[in-house]
């Protein structure tokens, strides 16, 4: 090994003569391997020195020699890089620790990083003891030390008040200054179920663990040999970046360094790409491969996705999964559901989607549905008091053929038909045919940084037609509109949404609208509230979360056209998926509700 690094130094040396023939200006010096600051002041001057003079081998040399003589355990070599222009260079003094002291177990390459701060999050100052405070603090200005953040994040759970309680973990961020990190501490309290029963059956730590199957997943031992990037031009991306991605070759693997370059490719590659890293062993022993994969996204999202997971006391149990395509661009759901429609229908959805044809601005789906229905009593013996309604059917088939066209990654809009089949009960069993034509317009802003900030607007707007063009039964257009406004900071995230609709002519039941589920005034049964649905909507729904925890407001109203619109309220509190409803000024036997949607 120590062979190969000398003769790695050589090369290095017989490259900077050939450099120095040019007699090229050093545009620019840098030290790759260790902190500069961790030079002396009339070293680091010396090297400033050389910025803007013809470059002199001999005096880099020199300057290499005293670098040496500063970190005895190190060895240093001059690389000379390609400046902005063909008469310019870059110098680079590389430092790698020398390869005839052995590594320890210790031994990482986060060593090389200057502690600028230490924070705990999530966890009060006056729950831990104040000497582990000093303790963290005198870390600061030291350079990093990985057991050391490790002793000290199991010392903070263990602390007397928070043994138990809280989960901590720890994690490396990279500081305000090059070479210099912040260590943050992160508190998360147990829910309660699990801190009344911590130290009797479970026993937690809060830390993390690494997986590694054989030797297959190199280490930041290991020598960075190469770093390349797919799916992307690299000649757009600026100057700056490239370098700071080629610096990486002839390094330790640097995990925190990949991760923060990767940052650095996906704020220049836009919201249009998407970057993920892969770090490989290389073609040698004790080397490692760097790969940074970038996708184009596609403008179009997945149309199809159905699934629902949702219990409600007097609705039942429903699950329909999943939507997602899981053969190329086939997808399949099957189960029941009981909570989106007026009906309760089981069966399967499948069907193909295409996001991208040729172009991410083309897309275009076929669906194919087959349900048996369930009816609610209040649905039929309202149904049966107003025989001018659309009737109950026995079973519900339907083929959807529709084509997407993106304007670009925000908006896009559809065009199709929906080819529905009704088994009906009355006056005897029989089909009927609800053929509709169908467009629809979507808005999403997707997520807007804005520091720590996050906010997203979207808005939608479909329309149905069931026309005698398409030799359908049922005549009607159905309207919808829908809105919604999010923000996240940190662990706080309120979301409002809107909508509201409207049906004229005779709509088959599965058109009508509904209130009173898992996602709308929540608390309320929509079986109380309407047991065949109405052919206007309104609703506006309001929350906020902390974590897991939430809170939400539901006002909404639904009607037939030429009666009395009733705004009905309701409010409740969330955890995760667990969610208790309370309907405001019920007259009627309820109270409040359990309700649960994953």
């Amino acid at each position: 090994m120590k062979t190969r690094v000398f003769l790695g130094m050589c090369a290095a040396m017989i490259c900077t003569s050939l450099w120095a023939q040019t007699a090229a200006t050093v545009e620019k010096v840098e030290v790759s391997g260790i902190p500069e600051q961790t030079l002396s002041s009339g070293l680091r001057d010396a090297m400033q020195k050389l910025t803007g003079q013809p470059f002199d081998s001999q005096a880099a040399e020199e300057i290499a020699s005293r670098i040496q003589s500063e970190h005895a355990d190190s060895i240093a070599a001059v690389k000379t890089l390609p400046g902005a222009q063909p008469s310019r260079v870059k110098v680079v003094f590389v430092v790698a620790r020398s390869s005839g002291e052995p590594d320890g177990s210790d031994s990482n390459v986060n060593s090389q990083y200057t502690v600028e701060s230490v924070e705990v999050k999530g966890i009060k100052r006056n729950l831990y003891s104040d000497a582990l405070y000093d303790e963290m603090q005198k870390m600061i200005g030291q350079m990093l030390d990985n057991k050391l953040v490790e002793v000290l994040r199991k010392k903070l759970a263990a602390e007397p008040l928070l043994k138990n309680q809280y989960t901590v973990s720890q994690k490396i961020e990279r500081g305000s200054q090059p070479q210099h990190i912040r260590v943050i501490f992160e508190g998360e309290k147990l829910p309660w179920v699990f801190r009344a029963t911590l130290g009797k059956v479970i026993k937690v730590n809060g830390g993390s663990f690494n997986i590694s199957v054989g030797n297959s997943t190199p280490t930041d031992k290991d020598i960075v040999e190469a770093v390349d990037i797919t799916g992307f031009n690299t000649g757009s991306l600026s100057a700056g970046l490239r370098d700071e991605l080629n610096a990486m070759v002839g390094k330790r693997l640097d995990t925190l360094e990949i991760n923060h370059l990767r940052d650095r490719l996906q704020t220049e590659v836009k919201g249009d790409y998407s970057v993920n890293t892969k770090s490989a062993k290389g073609s040698k022993d004790g080397t490692a491969h760097v790969t940074y994969d970038v996708a184009r996204q596609p403008w179009l999202p997945f149309r199809n996705d159905t699934s629902v997971f949702a219990y409600h006391p007097k609705q039942g149990v429903s699950a329909f999964c999943c939507g997602s395509e899981f053969i190329k661009a086939l997808f399949l759901s099957l189960g029941t559901d009981g909570d989106t429609l007026i009906e309760r229908y089981k069966g399967y959805d499948t069907g193909l989607e295409f996001v991208s044809l040729g172009t991410r601005h083309l897309g275009a789906s076929i669906e194919v549905s087959t349900y048996g229905v369930i009816w609610k009593s209040q649905t039929l013996n309202l149904l049966a008091a107003q025989p001018n309604l659309a009737g109950a059917y026995r079973t519900r088939q339907n083929i959807a053929p529709s084509v997407a066209f993106a304007f670009n990654r925000f908006s896009y809009v559809t065009a199709g038909m929906n080819f529905t089949e009704l088994h009906m009960y009355e006056p005897e069993l029989h089909w009927q045919s609800a053929h509709e034509a169908t467009g629809s317009f979507h808005f999403d802003s997707k997520n807007i940084q804005k520091g720590k900030t996050s906010i997203q607007y979207a808005a939608s707007y479909d329309i149905r037609s069931g026309t005698k063009a398409l030799d359908s039964d049922f005549v009607y257009t159905r309207h919808r509109w829908d809105a919604l406004y999010s923000i996240k900071s940190g662990r706080h995230k309120g979301k409002l949404t809107l909508f509201a609709g409207r049906i004229t002519g005779n709509p088959p039941l599965f058109e009508r609208f509904s209130l009173g589920n898992t996602t709308t005034l929540r608390g309320w049964n929509k079986y109380d509230l309407d047991p065949i649905g109405g052919t206007r909507l309104a609703h506006l729904s309001t929350e906020y979360w902390y974590r897991v925890f939430g809170f939400f407001v539901n006002t909404g109203m639904v009607w037939d056209d030429g009666q009395p619109a009733v705004v009905r309220n309701s409010l409740g509190v969330s955890l995760g998926p667990l969610a208790l409803g309370v309907p405001v000024k019920c007259s009627q036997s309820c109270g409040p509700t359990f309700l649960i949607r994953f």
